[in-house]
């Protein structure tokens, strides 16, 4: 009798141990960066790194799509130029960007004709830099107004693509997660859930605009409920707030703390710093007095990001991806922050 308890015991422990194990490694997502610079270029270094990060995937933003009032045209714009190969060892997945400004301008008729042309220019340049893919994705923040032109949009790719094997996904917005219902759900295959830029850009100092966890709360338990597949994009990037007479008016992209020198500015504050005197800098003027505020997401914040998202997606296979590869940031995060990141998402 006690033999017979031990070995049952024994065989339930082995099984539920297996289909932990087997869960786990389940809900191990891809890793993955964005890569959003002009000049494409992995250095030895870049891929060591990411081998290093165990990093499988880059999302390479290919162009943008603007709208010319001149011309009253939509063009691309912003093409990325390959200073280096694609390194096969890598999945890569082209990243179109559509200003929904573009959409407000252009008729519903006209869509085909510019899927068309934006399929063309995809092709070409994968082509020429001998760059296979998969999978094609848009990045649109598009609006209710827009919402049907956008749609037959994707609507005409993700036919083009599964007639080729390739798979159609899109990036979705938390207010697009929120309210379905008004914005709709686009016609594609996976949705990338952009988990940042969640909150108003103002003045107040403990104000993040980028990520803090009371306006994620407002929007994550909606995650849950979406009818997409979702990957996740989460923040690794800074930039800086301008603000003049206590307002908020305008951002500098790509910032981190060193472009405010100690002879242009004063600290004022954990991350807010005060101009000396009247400069000209990164391209803005300012006053004496004028104010920057830094906002970035910290290893410790993007951890926590992660493991906000975690427990409100479906148990899927996904793709967990940093927004954006670049050294510029990547240098205040060693990998035991990146490793925190990715497995903090599962």
């Amino acid at each position: 009798m006690k033999a017979g308890k031990y070995i049952s015991i024994l065989i339930a422990s082995i099984t539920l141990l297996g289909l932990v194990c087997c869960k786990r490694e389940r809900h191990q997502p891809d890793r993955a960066f964005y890569y959003w610079k002009s000049n494409f270029n992995l250095s030895a270094k870049d891929i060591a790194y990411l081998n290093d990060a165990h990093v499988s995937k880059l999302y390479i933003h290919f162009f943008d799509v603007a709208f010319s009032d001149r011309d009253n045209k939509p063009y691309p714009v912003d093409e990325v130029r390959f200073s280096t190969m694609p390194d096969k060892q890598f999945e890569y997945i082209p990243v179109v960007f559509i200003p929904n400004k573009t959409l407000e301008h252009l008729s519903a008729d006209s869509i085909e004709q510019l899927s068309s042309h934006i399929y063309t220019q995809v092709s070409y340049l994968a082509t020429a830099n001998r760059l296979s893919y998969k999978e094609l994705q848009f990045d649109c923040d598009w609006t209710e107004t827009t919402r049907v032109k956008y749609f037959k949009l994707l609507t005409f790719f993700h036919d083009r693509l599964h007639d080729s094997g390739k798979i159609l996904s899109a990036t979705i917005r938390l207010h697009q997660v929120k309210y379905p219902d008004v914005t709709g759900i686009p016609p594609i295959d996976r949705g990338m859930l952009m988990f940042y830029n969640m909150g108003k850009i103002n003045a107040e100092p403990g104000n993040n605009s980028i990520y803090n966890s009371k306006d994620a709360n407002k929007y994550v338990t909606y995650v849950t409920s979406y009818p997409l597949p979702l990957d996740v994009a989460l923040p690794v990037f800074s930039w800086a707030v301008c603000i003049r007479n206590g307002q908020a008016n305008n951002i500098i992209e790509k910032a981190v703390r060193t472009d405010f020198p100690d002879s242009l500015f004063s600290a004022i504050g954990n991350n807010m710093f005060i101009s000396r005197s009247s400069v000209l800098l990164h391209g803005r003027y300012f006053d004496k007095n004028d104010t920057v505020k830094m906002e970035e997401v910290t290893p410790q914040l993007c951890v926590e990001a992660a493991n906000n998202v975690n427990g409100y997606l479906k148990d899927a296979h996904r793709t967990l991806s940093l927004f954006e590869y670049d050294s510029l940031y990547l240098s205040h995060y060693d990998k035991k922050s990146i490793t925190q990141i990715f497995t903090g998402s599962n």
